[in-house]
């Protein structure tokens, strides 16, 4: 039985009913669905399937499902079941009903003989049997035998349970009595045979019965395990969902892992790299704090040595002096000794001038070391530098360490969460295992009784593709044939028509001669008696001669014009062979003047041939007055028009394309014009195209049936070249541009509308959309025509003409071309999707052998759509949107063009006369490539020029070198020279290094001397420093005698003079070290105040080096962030207080077990981004604290770091600075003081003084 839309059925998978919305072969699957509208919200969908609406109805009321899967309803709501003959067959050649059909053919049998009986059967039991036979339907157990519907119909017939009545005559009483005894027997017999029959019968309902009941518990049980099979499901699946969110955080927390790991592992690797050069810098600032000491101890050593030096000075110089006075006394004592003194004076002399020596010397020596110490101080003021800087990107590394730490540290824990969820995943999954091994099991049910039904799907669909593509082989084959066919019978035409003409030329000729022979005759026969014929025969044979002749002499003037015309290109190519030989290989190179020379000739050749084009086609096709469905279908008139129409168009679009590149090729720069003769190759092959629509014209084969693709790329290419090359040119004449442009597009309007007009005569019956959309068509199309031929008549004629190249600005606008070039792409799109739906059409219509009725507008929609489908590909809306949209285009650029049209023509007007003014007066402009004649012309005259030069620059060349031989020869002289003056340099060097050794001995000498000097100051030092150390025991022997001495009690008197005695050398000892010790005093405090004052300067230098104190300036700004980290701080203790003092108890009456554990980790979630938000608070507030400390942070380019100091402040605890106690009876209190260092050493006074 067949489901139509309307039907009620009942779906028993969702246990419950619905109406039939839908019934065919979607999309989203194969095979035949049925789509229900259930009266339950308990569907899947509201019509719609994967973005294809089949039907409409509220969310979850619909769904889809196979024929088997549904039972058909009633009127009334009951169930009915639809049995096919072949199976009432087959179930009545069973053997258990065997019995029960002889029974109902002998009751049928016997009821119409017999008269006055009452057979009684019982509705409920046909009812139960009904009820029995939808139940085991519905069990899907077909081995079950049952009775069909025609035998249960006849149960309930009529006139089988009607009471049969006896019917009395008057008068048949007497006669008939041994009918009646006979009836009365067969009554009997009768009811023997139907009651044991009732009892086959009854006793086969019973076990019949029994089966549907065990039947019926089985479906329960099955609807049950349905139910926990769905229940599994829903559990399977979210715990799919659980699984995969579980397995995605585990891999961003690995992947987090993995980068802090990296982090942590570029840490470590920069704190080491830092370590090593901390190390570094450590050692070299050891060694420059060694060398500054070693500095520091020579310098020292030196000024001591120069001090010496000066004292010993000092004391040469009192000895200078006493010998001065010793000689001055014996020269006034006598000259006995004036030998001897004046030795020694000159000895003194000698020691004099060597000390002199010595003092520069160790002066120069005292300044080099003063050189190098502050040089070493300055090393090692930089290397402080670097120290700290050092220092603080160590802290930094430190603190970024710390917090990679603590990075690892929770993402540790979040793995640890991780594969705790693992294990709970894996303890699902195995409880999945266990769950999909039962689905299983009931899929295997399910699937066995779904198996048969898919298969006859699957085999009617895979029968239905193959008729299908079988019949779309057949309808190409049978195309192709037709094409043949047709082509065929054309040339036999042709071939027919050629002969006959033949034939026809070669009977006429045959005619003629015989008429010329009986003319001859008769001539000779009646030469004498009619004259009057004779010379209308001569006049007429004179009046063919003369045509004759006039023909001939037109043929060979024609054959001589074309010889002449042949000689003269000849001649002409001849003469262009022979200059370029002349000519120079870089004007025959690529993109030279060549190219550019055969570019200029290229485009008016090219124009020319579409002209040439336009007018064949033009001559052959004429335009049509009618067109109907006889015209379309058997006629070729309204296909060739719509060809010269499409033709016309593409050439009126190359010879816009044309026009553009002429005019700006006359108008442009000549570097312009070399960059478009680099494309002339390119353009040159493009000229193919229209050479080969020629040949087709030369051989009159220009029909319809031709393809325009090269064509139609031969413009594509053109324009894009234009705008290539050329850009948003303003030099081109925008009056041919216009011209050409209305033009094209009315030759397409006029293809557009005669497509659209055949389309809407091919329409059967009411024309729907198709034929709304060809009304328009052809609407838009005369209201295109209309602005175009208005914009046309509005353009000057003078500035159409190619003498009006440059200056033929009519106003627009610069992407005009751009435009019209937009339009005509527009219109070709809507031509070739108009020509795809006609030629479909025409096929249908062929294919369907009437070709008096046309085809239905759904159809002519259906190829509508795919034939826009296949132009437009993406951008396809539709036919009908889509083709509108498309003429839209083109409708609002013709109706510009008119409008601007109209509205500047008085101006066009009044710029024409002006421009011509302007051209009478300024005379021909330069074209580019007279230009670059020009210039050519100049290059060659200066090459004339520089070959002159070149000669001048020959004979001054002869004279330098002339004038370079002279040169030369007072450079062999300076040569000379300069040898002479290198002997005695070297002569003299040799002499410097002589005095330079001598002077190196004397400083030898001069080191040995000091040497030695240095020896006996170091003897001596240690002298004294034996001596120092000798007083000092003594001292220390003195002191603990003075000790002993002052115990000690006198006994006896000779002990008391003794002891006097003892006493005074004692005094004497004591006084002398009384004074040593003042001395000593007096140096230990010297030494206090020179250090004291090196402290203070180091100090001091230390307090200049440091930066200055930062005033707050901003205390506004910092008030504002410390009171937005006072509201974060109030609102982080409420979420706190909310999540933890206050949590939400879960509902635990809810059956689904996973909500507890979504809870759980609901809470953990809140609680670990409760910590986050602390510790990022916390860190908010520390770099706070850190910015408001002066000097307590260390910038850096991406954050702000805490020193030291700063960070040991942070760190540590608040100690206990001191405590008072102060004598108190009462309870105790404490009250807290802030005092300073010297309020704190007031407070200590008071105590405890």
């Amino acid at each position: 039985m067949s489901y139509k839309v309307g039907q009620r059925v009942e779906v028993p998978v969702k246990e419950c009913q619905g109406v039939i919305a839908y019934v065919g072969f979607p999309s989203f699957a194969s095979g035949k669905w049925i789509g229900v509208i259930l009266d339950e919200p308990k569907g899947k969908n509201n019509g719609t399937v994967k973005g294809k609406m089949y039907f409409n109805c509220a969310e979850n009321y619909g769904m889809f499902a196979r024929q088997a899967q549904l039972i058909l309803l009633d009127e009334a709501g009951n169930r009915t079941e639809p049995v096919s003959p072949s199976s009432a067959g087959s179930n009545a050649t069973t053997p258990d009903d065997s019995g029960p059909a002889r029974a109902r053919s002998r009751l049928n049998s016997s009821r119409l003989s017999l008269t006055g009986s009452r057979t009684l059967l019982s509705a409920p039991s046909t009812e139960s049997l009904s009820g029995s036979l939808h139940e085991r339907r519905d069990g899907g157990e077909s081995l079950i035998p049952a009775p069909t519907s025609t035998k249960r119909a006849s149960f309930i017939e009529t006139g089988f349970v009607e009471t049969l009545k006896p019917q009395f005559v008057p008068g048949q009483a007497m006669a008939g009595s041994a009918v009646v005894a006979a009836n009365l027997m067969e009554e009997k017999l009768s009811h023997m045979q139907l009651a044991q029959e009732n009892d086959n019968l009854k006793s086969q309902v019973h076990d019949l019965t029994e089966k549907v009941e065990t039947l019926r518990v089985k479906r329960m049980q099955d609807k049950e395990r349905m139910k926990d099979f769905e229940k599994t499901k829903l559990q399977i699946e979210q715990l799919i969902e659980f699984k995969t969110k579980v397995m995605e955080s585990q891999a961003s927390l690995q992947r987090d892992l993995q980068r802090a790991r990296q982090e942590a592992r570029e840490a470590h690797a920069a704190r080491e790299q830092f370590q090593e050069e901390m190390a570094d810098l450590a050692e070299t600032v050891e060694m420059a704090t060694l060398d500054k000491e070693m500095a520091e101890e020579k310098a020292e050593t030196l000024q001591i040595e120069l001090e010496q030096l000066k004292d010993k000075l000092e004391e040469q110089t009192l000895d200078l002096e006493i010998l001065r006075t010793e000689m001055s006394e014996r020269a006034a004592g006598g000259g006995s000794a004036t030998g001897a003194s004046s030795y020694e004076i000159k000895q003194l002399e000698q020691q004099n001038s060597r000390l002199r020596e010595t003092l520069v010397r160790m002066r120069d020596l005292s300044a080099h070391e003063k050189h190098e110490f502050q040089k070493l101080q300055k090393d090692m003021d930089q290397k402080k530098s670097e120290i700290m800087e050092l220092g603080r990107t160590k802290e930094k590394l430190s603190a970024r360490v710390e917090e990679m730490e603590h990075q690892i540290a929770d993402l540790q824990e979040q793995v640890d969460a991780a594969l705790g969820a693992e294990e709970m995943v894996e303890m699902l999954g195995e409880k999945k295992m266990a769950l999909e091994e039962k689905v299983a099991e009931l899929q295997e049910a399910v699937s066995d009784l779904e198996a048969l039904q898919d298969m006859s799907d699957q085999l009617a669909e895979s029968s239905k593709e193959l008729e299908l593509e079988l019949r779309e082989e057949l309808d190409l084959a049978l195309g192709a044939a037709r094409d043949a066919q047709r082509h065929r019978d054309a040339a036999l035409e042709t071939l027919a028509d050629r002969e006959l003409t033949i034939v026809k030329f070669r009977e006429l000729t045959h005619q003629m001669q015989e008429q010329y022979l009986q003319l001859q005759q008769r001539v000779q026969s009646t030469e004498s008696t009619k004259t009057n014929v004779r010379g209308a025969d001569q006049q007429l044979a004179e009046i063919l001669d003369f045509q004759k002749t006039f023909a001939e002499t037109r043929a060979q003037t024609k054959a001589v014009d074309l010889e002449l015309r042949r000689l003269d290109a000849d001649e002409a190519r001849n003469h262009v062979c022979h200059l370029l030989s002349f000519m120079p290989p870089a004007f025959l190179a690529r993109g030279g003047d060549h190219d550019a020379i055969l570019m200029l000739l290229l485009i008016p050749r090219m124009t020319q041939k579409t002209e040439i084009l336009i007018s064949q086609v033009r001559e052959k096709y004429r335009s049509i007055e009618k067109i109907d469905r006889a015209s379309v279908i058997r006629g070729h008139s309204v296909a060739q028009y719509s060809f010269r129409s499409r033709l016309c168009s593409h050439m009126y679009s190359l010879q816009t394309a044309l026009s553009c590149f002429e005019s700006v090729l006359n108008s442009c720069s000549p570097e312009m014009l070399l960059k478009a003769g680099n494309a002339y190759p390119e353009m040159a092959a493009q000229e193919k195209s229209l050479d080969s629509l020629i040949e087709l014209a030369k051989r009159d084969q220009l029909d319809e049936n031709l393809p325009m693709e090269a064509i139609e790329k031969c413009c594509a290419y053109f324009a894009t070249m234009f705008s290539v090359l050329f850009g948003e040119s303003t030099a081109v004449n925008q009056a041919r541009l216009i011209v050409n442009g209305t033009r094209t597009l009315g030759s397409a309007c006029d293809a557009i509308s005669t497509d659209a007009t055949a389309i809407k005569a091919l329409i059967q019956g009411e024309g729907g959309d198709i034929g709304l959309l060809c009304q328009h068509v052809e609407t838009t199309c005369e209201v295109i025509q209309q602005h175009l031929k208005s914009a046309r008549r509005r353009v000057p004629r003078d500035h159409a003409g190619p003498a009006f190249s440059v200056g033929a600005n009519l106003g627009l606008d610069k992407d005009c071309n751009e435009q019209f070039s937009t339009s005509y792409q527009h219109a070709v799109k809507i031509v070739k999707t108009l020509q795809y739906l006609l030629k479909s059409a025409l096929q249908a219509i062929t294919e369907n052998g009437d070709l008096d009725t046309g085809l239905p507008a759904d159809k002519l929609k259906e190829m509508a759509a795919t034939s826009s489908e296949k132009v437009y590909d993406t951008e396809d809306l539709g036919p009908v949107a889509t083709i509108k949209a498309s003429l839209t285009v083109i409708q609002q650029l013709a109706a510009n063009l008119a409008q601007k049209m109209a509205e500047c023509e008085n101006e066009l007007a009044i710029s024409g006369q002006t421009q011509n003014q302007q051209q009478s007066l300024e005379g021909e402009q330069l074209t580019p490539i007279l230009i670059r004649a020009n210039a050519a012309r100049k290059e060659s005259e200066e090459t004339k020029i520089l070959s002159r030069k070149l000669e001048t620059r020959d004979s001054d060349i002869r004279e330098a070198r002339l004038a370079l031989r002279e040169k030369q020869e007072e450079l062999s002289e300076m040569t000379l020279r300069k040898e002479l003056a290198e002997k005695r340099f070297i002569t003299q060097q040799h002499e410097h290094e002589m005095n330079v050794e001598q002077l190196k001995r004397k400083l030898e000498e001069a080191q040995n001397q000091l040497k030695r000097k240095e020896k006996e100051f170091e003897e001596t030092m240690d002298h004294l420093q034996t001596d120092i150390d000798s007083l000092e025991t003594e001292k220390g022997q003195l002191k603990e005698k003075l000790k002993s001495i002052g115990k000690k009690t006198l006994s006896t008197v000779g002990a008391d003079s003794i002891a006097g005695s003892t006493s005074l050398t004692s005094a004497m000892d004591n006084k002398y070290y009384v004074q040593e010790i003042n001395a000593l005093r007096e140096a230990l405090s010297n030494e206090h105040l020179q250090k004291k004052k090196i402290m203070c300067a180091v100090l001091r230098q230390k307090l200049d080096s440091l930066e200055p104190l930062s005033s707050p300036t901003s205390l506004k700004a910092l008030d504002s962030t410390i009171q937005e980290l006072r509201k974060k701080t109030t609102d982080l203790v409420k979420d706190v207080q909310k999540t933890l003092v206050y949590p939400t108890v879960p509902d635990l009456r809810r059956k689904l077990p996973e909500t507890s554990y979504h809870y759980l980790l609901e809470r953990r979630r809140n609680i670990m981004q409760l910590k986050e938000r602390a510790d990022e608070l916390a860190a908010q507030v520390r770099r706070e604290a850190i910015k408001r400390t002066p000097g307590g942070r260390a910038e850096a380019n991406f954050a702000v770091y805490p020193n030291r100091e700063m960070a040991a402040a942070m760190r540590e605890r608040k100690l206990l600075a001191a405590e008072i106690k102060i004598p108190y009876n009462g309870p105790e209190r404490s009250f807290s003081v802030n005092v300073g260092t010297q309020e704190l050493r007031k407070i200590h006074t008071l105590l405890y003084y």
